[in-house]
C-alpha cells in the first residue's frame, strides 16, 4: 500500500473523508432515513425485522435494537414504510426466556423471544425516530436465506446466558465481555467502570480479537503448520464476530485484523498500522455508514488514532522514569486518551484522568478473566460437574477486578 516514500492516497483520501464527513460541509444523506404513508404521530404499530441483538440500556429500563421497517398501521389502516429505526422495549418483554429473569412467565404465556433476525410486529408510539413498544402482536424469524444461522446464533447466546448464569456476577462480567450483553452486569459496576476511565474495557473491540487470535497461534504452535495456524485466526474471529455481533468498534477491529491475516497469507508487502485503520474507515464508511456518527465508532478510532500517532512520543517519555513494559502499557493509554478526551467532554461532559493508570492495572486483569472463562467454559461443556468449581475460581479474579476498578473510581473526574 506504501508508494515510495509519498503519503500514501489512502490515508490521504481518509483525511478528506472525515473533514467532509464530520465539519458537514456537504450534507451527508442518511441510507436508511425512516419513511412512511402516515406521519409518524399518527403511527401505532410497525411490522419489520430485528437487524440487531437487543441492548439493554444503562440504567436497565429498556432494551434498544435496530429495526428494519416493511409495513406501518395507523388508526385508519395499514401502509408502506421503509427505513430503520430505534426500537424501545421494556425488559418484561425481552427477558421471559432469560435465566433468573421472567423465565416461568415465558413458558406460561408463550413469551417472544427476540433475537437478531426476528420478524416482529410490535404496538406502542412514535417519538421522534424511535419507536416505544407497549405490545408485541407477533413474532417469529425470517423465513429467507441464512435463516438456519440466524437461529442457531439466537438459541446459542441464549443457552450462553443460562451458563453465565450459574457463574454469578464473573458470569454476569463475561456474559458482557464475550456477548456484549449487559443485563447481568451490575448497574453499579458499569457506572465504576465509566468512573474509572476503563468503559472501553467492556466494548467489544481489538483486545477480544487479539485474545482469540493468541490462543490460535498458541494451538498452531503445537501443530506447527503455519497457514492453519492463520486459518485458525481467522475462523475463530470470524465466529466471534457472529457470535457477539458487528458493532461499530468490533467491526472496525474485525477488518484490521482480516487485512493483517490476508497480509500474512498472502505475503504480501506489509502495511502500516494507519494504512490498515484507513482502510478499515473507508470500507466501514461505505458498508456501515450509519456507524459514523455513533459514539463507538468516533471513540474506536480516535483512540487507536491516538495510539498510533502519539504512542511513541509518550513512549519516550515514560521511559525515562518507568519500566520499559509500564512505559508501553502508559503511553497507549495516555495517546488513546489525548484524542479521545474532546470527545468525552462533549458527550459526557467530563472525563477521567486516572483512566490512563487504572488502564495499565485492569486491562491485564480483564484479559487474564477472559482466559479463564473460555477455558472454563470449554471444561463445563464437556464435564459438566466442574461448573461450580469454575464458578468459584471465577469469582475469585472477579472480586479482586472489582475492588481494582472501585479504587480507581473513587479519584476525581474534570467536569467542564
Amino acid at each position: 500500500m506504501v508508494i515510495g516514500k509519498r503519503v500514501n492516497p489512502l490515508i490521504i483520501a481518509v483525511f478528506i473523508s472525515v473533514f467532509l464527513i464530520f465539519s458537514k460541509v456537504f450534507p451527508f444523506p442518511k441510507r436508511n432515513a425512516f419513511n412512511s404513508v402516515f406521519a409518524a404521530s399518527r403511527i401505532t404499530g410497525v411490522y419489520g425485522k430485528v437487524i440487531s441483538s437487543p441492548s439493554i440500556n444503562s440504567k436497565q429500563t429498556f432494551y434498544t435494537m435496530d429495526f428494519k421497517l416493511i409495513e406501518a398501521e395507523s388508526e385508519s389502516g395499514k401502509g408502506t414504510a421503509y427505513g430503520k429505526i430505534t426500537l424501545y422495549i421494556p425488559p418484561e418483554i425481552i427477558e421471559v426466556y432469560f435465566p433468573g429473569r421472567l423465565f416461568s412467565l415465558g413458558v406460561s404465556k408463550g413469551g417472544t423471544f427476540i433475537e437478531d433476525g426476528s420478524i416482529l410486529f410490535v404496538k406502542g408510539n412514535f417519538i421522534k425516530e424511535s419507536f416505544y413498544v407497549k405490545e408485541v402482536v407477533s413474532c417469529d424469524f425470517e423465513k429467507q436465506r441464512f435463516i438456519a444461522l440466524k437461529k442457531i446464533r439466537a438459541l446459542a447466546r441464549l443457552h450462553f446466558k443460562r451458563l453465565m448464569f450459574e457463574w454469578k456476577d464473573a458470569g454476569g462480567l463475561l456474559l458482557s465481555l464475550l456477548s456484549g450483553s449487559r443485563e447481568y452486569t451490575k448497574a453499579e459496576l458499569s457506572d465504576s467502570f465509566r468512573k474509572a476511565g476503563l468503559s472501553h474495557v467492556l466494548a467489544l473491540s481489538g483486545m477480544h480479537l487479539s485474545i482469540l487470535m493468541g490462543i490460535a497461534v498458541f494451538l498452531g504452535n503445537k501443530i506447527k503448520v503455519y497457514r492453519l495456524m492463520l486459518i485458525l485466526q481467522f475462523i475463530s474471529i470470524t465466529v466471534f464476530v457472529w457470535f457477539a455481533g458487528f458493532s461499530p468498534s468490533l467491526l472496525r477491529a474485525f477488518i484490521c485484523s482480516i487485512v493483517l491475516l490476508f497480509e500474512d497469507i498472502t505475503a504480501v508487502r506489509k502495511s502500516s498500522m494507519i494504512e490498515v485503520l484507513s482502510f478499515s474507515f473507508l470500507v466501514q464508511a461505505v458498508i456501515r455508514p450509519d456507524d459514523l456518527f455513533t459514539l463507538g465508532f468516533v471513540l474506536s478510532y480516535g483512540a487507536l488514532v491516538g495510539i498510533l500517532l502519539f504512542g511513541n512520543m509518550f513512549r519516550r517519555f515514560y521511559t525515562r522514569f518507568t519500566p520499559k513494559v509500564l512505559a508501553q502499557s502508559l503511553s497507549a493509554s495516555t495517546g488513546a486518551q489525548a484524542c479521545t478526551v474532546p470527545v468525552s467532554l462533549k458527550y459526557f461532559g467530563s472525563i477521567s484522568p486516572v483512566g490512563i493508570i487504572s488502564t495499565v492495572f485492569v486491562s491485564p486483569l480483564i484479559s487474564i478473566f477472559i482466559y479463564g472463562g473460555l477455558i472454563f467454559i470449554i471444561l463445563c461443556l464437556i464435564f459438566p460437574p466442574l461448573t461450580g468449581l469454575c464458578g468459584i475460581f471465577l469469582n475469585l479474579l472477579y472480586n479482586l477486578i472489582v475492588i481494582l476498578v472501585d479504587f480507581f473510581s473513587r479519584f476525581p473526574l474534570i467536569t467542564v
